[in-house]
């Protein structure tokens, strides 16, 4: 194996074979070096990870490249670079319940064998959800594939004291966004229900199972859910973030290395079922490779998944891109933690990840023997991603490559122009129905917990606003508002927030925004590597005041414009107020 590099910036390729001999043609040719260089520099992107897994004549052909920088402190990525590949996660832990359903000993145990359509209501008894007829009726499959009726519901999803079983059991208090099978609408959540079965059924934490039924089998050493385990060995990429960033005002923010991981230790339970691994691109070849190889170690052939459980969580089964994207791709179909389509008359079988200040992709092509990984360390790492992809796979498969940078170029300018193109605040907005200052209080909703608005004015302020305004993050925001817009700050810690923003629009309307800063960690963790990172000022929902007929006690904030999630089919909610709403806070005082 080639040294590793010591400059941060160097493009380099590592190559192995498995079993260990001379590779017979180089994958990551000098071209696609230098055009994976190219597009870092275009895109003024920090690091890049790739592996290319390819079969060739019974043997296991297995190229690394990498790219960038890893660290705030300059260190170069590596093949041993820890990244976290957030839903790239999804598929272990579909591959954990296949190995549940294929357990003899726990169909001995439950008297009955366990099966994909399997309702999860009678596995689970923290389960629940607001409709009856959609908690009685949801199955494993069902779960798996998104096709629950539950829109994301992502700002639900938090560290709590009860762990996964309480999240669970706040289900039944998120609004449905369809029917039971209707459409596909992406869940981190279901996968973090169905994280809970092993403790549930075996008695087994969701984390050691994995490790011991994959990463150890595999050899997948530098794998873990551990944040602390990742942190204490060093090989944890930081992720980058462009802070400030504000494409409605044409704002792109500073990259700027997130110190520490955005999820502290013991954070990461609450999504490790979802999205919780952090590893490397040498432990990914293994695994893509075991995938092409129906479930078997690429060295030893031995069995780590059954064959049918590796195809049947590959098989589609929601239509998850209804539209083909390209002309040189299909739509997708969607089965356990896999979308599967076809480019240029190839299959490929993939999926994406995306946590703060990460972005990661694993694919394969069943049909052609071919794996291939990419991890970024860039939050808008996707733009630098899939143009790598496909040039990879346009190489590897001899076609005439097409300009995917070009194209993501012109996708990204449309989302910016589609970003911007919001209404105005009128010129002369209507009045809300009450003061601004009536809108401060303490408002629940049974999963999303508790908001406690602060009205952004000079004087008349109680104690906890006094504090939550002066905060230097709430300085920030306002720093980056327009002053003399009317605007409340709601302090919002959660897994991918800490504030909201509320901007008066017109009458009882606001803009609101979920915003996440570093900035208390950093401080109470003595971190002097990176930055402070604010991220979030363009994401832009609506908030609505209602002011309740009978006095305050009917008084809430209907939140929409998707504020529930983005990703898949949703029904319009017709009314007005809370019947509006896809999430409401009502008053509690």
């Amino acid at each position: 194996m080639l040294p590793i590099p010591l400059l941060a910036l160097l493009p380099c390729a590592y190559a192995y074979q498995v079993p260990l001999l001379p590779p017979k043609r180089s994958f990551l040719t000098p071209k696609i070096d230098a055009y994976i260089t190219s597009q870092l520099s275009q895109w003024n992107s920090s690091g890049l990870a790739v592996a290319v897994v390819k079969q060739e004549e019974g043997s296991w052909n297995v190229e690394f490249g990498s790219y960038g920088q890893a660290q705030a402190t300059g260190a170069p990525v590596t093949p041993d670079t820890v990244f976290a590949i957030a839903s790239d996660s999804k598929l272990f832990l579909s591959m954990a319940v296949g190995l549940l359903i294929k357990n003899e000993s726990l169909a001995a145990q439950r008297g009955e064998k366990l099966r994909w359509d399997t309702k999860i209501a009678t596995l689970l008894p923290e389960w629940g959800l607001m409709d009856p007829e959609m908690e009685r009726g949801v199955t494993i499959q069902d779960m798996l594939s998104h096709r629950t009726g539950l829109p994301p519901h992502d700002y639900s999803g938090y560290a709590r004291e009860g762990g996964v079983p309480e999240m669970i059991s706040t289900l039944r208090f998120l609004r449905p966004a369809s029917a039971l099978r209707e459409h596909y609408q992406y869940n981190n959540l279901m996968y973090e229900t169905l994280s809970h079965l092993l403790p549930t059924l075996l008695d087994q934490s969701f984390e050691s199972y994995i490790a011991e039924h994959i990463f150890t089998p595999l050899g997948m050493n530098a794998s873990t859910y551990s944040v602390a385990e990742a942190e204490a060995r060093g090989t944890l990429a930081h992720g980058f973030h462009w802070s400030m960033k504000d494409l409605l005002v044409g704002r792109n923010g500073s990259l700027t290395a997130t110190v520490p991981y955005f999820q502290r230790p013991g954070e990461e339970k609450i999504w490790a079922g979802a999205a919780g691994i952090l590893t490397s691109a040498r432990d990914l070849s293994v695994w893509v490779s075991m995938l092409l190889n129906e479930g078997r170690h690429p060295v030893t052939n031995v069995t780590i998944i059954p064959a049918d459980v590796v195809e049947h969580v590959a098989l589609g089964v929601s239509v998850s891109l209804k539209k083909a994207e390209f002309p040189e791709t299909s739509p997708k179909v969607y089965g356990c933690g896999q979308n599967r389509f076809s480019y240029r008359a190839h299959e490929i079988i993939e999926h994406g990840g995306s946590n703060p200040g990460f972005k990661t992709i694993v694919s394969r092509l069943p049909h052609d023997n071919i794996g291939l990984v990419v991890l970024s360390n860039d939050d808008n790492g996707v733009r630098v991603m899939e143009p790598v992809k496909f040039q990879i796979i346009d190489t590897l498969l001899g076609l005439e490559p097409i300009n995917w940078s070009q194209r993501y170029i012109d996708s990204i300018a449309k989302g910016v122009r589609d970003n911007q193109a919001v209404t105005s605040r009128p010129a002369h907005p209507i009045p809300p129905t009450s003061p601004f200052s009536a809108m401060e209080g303490t408002f629940t909703h049974g999963a999303y917990g508790t908001l406690s608005p602060c009205y952004v004015r000079t004087s008349g302020l109680s104690v906890p606003c006094t504090a939550a305004l002066a905060h230097p993050v709430v300085q920030t925001i306002l720093n980056a508002s327009t002053p003399d817009i009317p605007t409340l700050i709601v302090p919002f810690k959660r897994t991918f927030s800490t504030h909201l923003r509320l901007v008066h629009f017109s009458a009882n309307l606001f803009n609101a925004s979920v915003i996440w800063s570093n900035y208390d960690v950093r401080r109470a963790e003595v971190h002097t590597l990176g930055g402070d990172v604010l991220v979030g000022l363009d994401n832009r929902f609506t908030a609505e005041w209602v002011a309740g007929e009978k006095g305050r006690a009917g008084d809430g904030w209907a939140f929409k414009g998707e504020f529930w999630g983005r990703d898949g089919d949703v029904r319009e909610l017709e009314g007005v107020g809370e019947a509006s709403a896809e999430v409401w806070f009502g008053r509690t005082e």
